[in-house]
């Protein structure tokens, strides 16, 4: 058994909880022993339920996306294809596609065919106000969705992963998070072992957040989040939670249609609502293990397709550096990265969040460090238990 330890940082206890959800994996009974001890990893190896071969659905996925968009007051397509695009470039793209001029006007009630979009959005955050002259050039500067999102000069293009290394079921970490230099609460993350879901192999990763005392006796925090994982396209079908968080409750179920890229979102005592999602979307959870799969070098950018709270976005994850991180058990070689969160959905502030994960093909999450506005709240690893990795990916594709 791995039994690293680390200390602490700062922050109000709902923000440990949080800081947990970034990057999360998850268990299963009866599996492998890792032991990591001075920078060097043993695995001593055992056997663990794997998911059986399944086609991959990739190229289905890969499909021209057309969304719908009905024009509203004030439109232009230079102000559609802001939304859509991230910038009025593309507003000639849109007009093709929907047999106009690229300065035609728009009568409100008009649907608009709009193929192959960067963005997303909820149709929520659509309540848009009129566009004058004087404000479009402003506007170009500060488009709808974040300026990260839509900087493909900025952003790594890498194929998606065929195989994975990093992660399985029979993965267990557990962490201590501290506050304010106080022990504030634990989170287990674990890959559990295969389950079918629409017709899919998939590793449910699950992750949980307690509060510790004497904390819990004043606010009492118990979260399980689920992300159903497909073990051959590394994508998400279901996602659900259960929080318990004060006197906060809530339990989420979102169901994914990865062909037809929409997802259901059902609420607790609320109606349930579909929404557009991008190709290859990620939940909050499956986003992180997805992450580890790609091959992280030092000063790129690397960006995934998101979902969370019904809100779709670009999560970047900035490559910064390779550190040797020191904890009580022992000396780490890491990566540093810096997740840039478009939402306040995980951490309050989006870019406050820095992770440093093992440099090997696991990418093990060893620390994770928020700040906060009068410290930092710092989550470590406590304890691993990791299934020893097969040579090649289960599946074919």
């Amino acid at each position: 058994m791995y039994n690293p330890r680390m200390k602490k940082l700062t922050a109000p206890l709902n923000l440990c909880t949080f800081t947990l959800f970034i990057f999360c994996l998850f268990i299963l009974p009866g599996c492998t022993l890792l032991f990591v001890e001075k920078a060097q990893t043993h695995y001593v190896e055992n056997k663990v339920d794997e998911a059986p071969p399944a086609k991959s659905l990739s190229s289905q996925m890969k499909k021209q996306v057309v969304l719908k968009y009905k024009a509203q007051e004030g439109d232009t397509l230079d102000s559609v294809a802001l939304i859509y695009y991230g910038h009025a470039s593309k507003t000639g793209k849109l007009a093709k596609a929907n047999g106009l001029k690229p300065d035609s006007p728009l009568t409100p009630g008009r649907v608009l065919k709009v193929p192959d979009p960067l963005n997303f959005p909820n149709p929520k955050d659509l309540v848009k106000k009129k566009k004058t002259k004087a404000n479009e050039e402003e506007d170009l500067d500060k488009p709808p969705i974040s300026r990260l999102d839509t900087t493909p000069e900025n952003i790594t293009n890498v194929p998606r992963p065929r195989v994975n290394h990093a992660f399985g079921p029979g993965e267990k970490l557990r962490f201590e998070v501290r506050a304010l230099s106080m022990l504030g609460g634990y989170g287990v993350l674990e890959v559990g072992g295969s389950e079918t879901v629409k017709g899919r192999p998939c590793y449910p990763l699950i992750a949980k957040a307690t509060t510790a005392f004497p904390f819990s006796m004043i606010y009492q925090v118990h979260d399980v989040q689920t992300s159903f994982f497909d073990a051959v396209d590394f994508i998400s079908w279901k996602f659900q939670n259960d929080v318990l968080e004060g006197k906060h409750k809530a339990q989420n179920l979102e169901l994914y249609d990865q062909l037809r890229h929409r997802v259901e979102r059902t609420r607790k005592d609320k109606p349930s609502e579909e929404i557009d999602t991008a190709p290859f979307t990620q939940d909050i959870i499956s986003c992180f293990y997805y992450f580890r799969l790609l091959p992280m070098k030092v000063g790129e950018n690397y960006s995934i397709p998101t979902q969370a709270g019904g809100k779709n976005y670009n999560l970047i994850v900035e490559v910064l550096n390779k550190e040797r991180i020191s904890i009580p058990f022992g000396t780490f070689d890491c990566i540093h990265i810096k997740p840039h969160v478009r939402y306040a959905t995980v951490f309050r502030n989006t870019d406050d969040i820095d992770i440093w994960l093992t440099d090997d093909e696991r990418r093990i999450p060893i620390l994770v460090r928020s700040a906060i506005f009068i410290g930092h709240v710092e989550a470590t690893l406590l304890e691993a238990t990791l299934p020893k990795m097969k040579e090649t990916a289960s599946g074919s594709r």
